[in-house]
């Protein structure tokens, strides 16, 4: 497992580094999505203090009432959490929203950066939740298509709303009514983002426009593609759809597509071309030099990569996600993990997260309120990009295909054979 302090020997970020000219779409995407926000709400108290007053003369046959036990936070918060994935310091020490909610509730966050992809953390725990025991962690952060699985099988807590009011007002309304939990009864949004191509520009001595700019001969041996088939199947079969090679778009994948889809990478696999297959670990692999090109998650690089690290919205098109955070069945501190999720959906420490990270938050007015913490955003046009997607952008954005459990094994089983895993 890797802890916060593991992430703080990265190297020197380009946070502050990054100027442009104004972009074409923050106010578009503001209209669109930042629809007025409920004040922050704390949780209604199980059993408040009760009135002070006469006491009523019991009957004969009644049985005392035990009065409710008011909830209390109890820690620590185990939270496993993606890397680059969390606000932090100037001197990236510490989180100050992890901080701020320990300082609220008086209690400790074991935050763990232990995921790198979802099949393999999922892996991880997958025994305890069949067997009904308690995985450790209190609250994880899966992508759409496995969180669903988690909650079809049983293996989450029930959220009790009455502990959530920020998340119940303040949930922007495109994320709500997912058919595989249409009331949020099971999990809330942690932040949404885009599959795209991330470079070094100054290893490739030009800019990338397209996921074919991966497999120029001059980046031989210097490309990763992610170990998740929906990221790397989706911008690969865009690749060959404006090629000509391809019908589909990823929400209509076939098998067959997906074997023509492995049949244009594997090549590149055999010849070295492509170096390997990686979760968030290419963030060390472009600060090392060994990857010059990738396939990468929208924010990483421009919150924990390097300098001359650029990500870009591919010509051929993007794949779209949302990552969601889940209570384990079992869960040893589940009211504290509520008050977590009711904690990060107050629009300023929604807002102070979207900032930091570069994704895109789930909370109405958050985007507002970025702007009022970094008013320079409106005139950065890659970093306002990754915060609100212009146009253009969301125009070309895409899912990926519903799939029944046999389909998934048979697109894994194409993947697995190009990883070797």
């Amino acid at each position: 497992m890797r802890p916060l302090s593991s992430a703080l020997a990265a190297p020197i970020t380009r946070r502050r580094m990054l100027q442009g000219s104004a972009i074409v779409g923050v106010s578009a995407f503001l209209a669109a999505c930042q629809a007025q926000a409920t004040p922050t709400a704390e949780p209604t108290p199980t059993a408040p203090p009760a009135t002070p007053g006469p006491t009523p003369v019991a009957t004969p046959t009644a049985a005392p009432t035990p009065e409710p036990t008011p909830q209390v936070p109890t820690g620590p918060l185990n939270f496993a959490n993606w890397p680059a994935y969390i606000d932090l310091n100037e001197e990236e020490t510490e989180s100050p929203t992890l901080e701020a909610f320990k300082a609220k509730y008086g209690v400790d966050v074991n935050y763990v950066e232990d995921i790198q992809d979802n099949e393999s953390f999922v892996a991880t725990i997958r025994p305890q939740l069949q067997a009904g025991l308690d995985t450790g962690w209190d609250l994880i952060v899966l992508t759409d298509w496995t969180a669903a699985k988690i909650v079809a099988a049983g293996w989450t807590e029930k959220i009790d709303q009455a502990n959530v009011p920020n998340c119940v007002a303040n949930l922007r309304d495109e994320l709500r009514g997912l058919d595989w939990d249409p009331n949020q009864d099971y999990h809330y949004p942690w932040q949404s983002g885009a599959t795209g191509v991330g470079y070094n520009s100054t290893k490739t001595g030009r800019d990338l426009t397209k996921v074919a700019d991966l497999f120029d001969p001059a980046f031989a041996g210097k490309a990763t593609l992610l170990e998740s088939v929906q990221d790397t199947f989706a911008l690969v079969g865009l690749m060959m759809k404006a090629q000509g090679k391809l019908e589909h778009d990823p929400e209509e994948y076939t098998l067959e597509d997906a074997q023509k889809i492995h049949d244009e990478i594997k090549p590149f696999v055999e010849s070295g071309h492509v170096r390997g297959f990686t979760g968030n670990e290419y963030l060390q692999d472009f600060g090392s030099g060994d990857t010059w090109v990738a396939i990468v998650w929208s924010g990483d690089l421009a919150s924990s990569g390097g300098e001359n690290d650029v990500f870009v919205y591919p010509e051929e098109g993007s794949f779209i996600w949302t990552d969601n955070m889940l209570i384990p069945k079992g869960a040893q501190h589940k009211y504290t993990a509520e008050l977590y999720m009711n904690f990060v959906y107050d629009v300023a420490i929604a807002a102070e997260l979207a900032n930091w990270i570069y994704y895109i938050s789930p909370v109405k007015g958050a985007g507002d309120k970025i702007l009022e913490l970094d008013p320079s955003l409106a005139d950065d046009p890659y970093l306002a990009s990754l915060l609100f997607p212009p146009p253009e952008v969301a125009a070309k954005q895409h899912t990926f295909v519903a799939q029944t459990q046999d389909e998934e094994n048979a697109f894994n089983d194409l993947l697995f054979d190009l990883t070797g895993q």
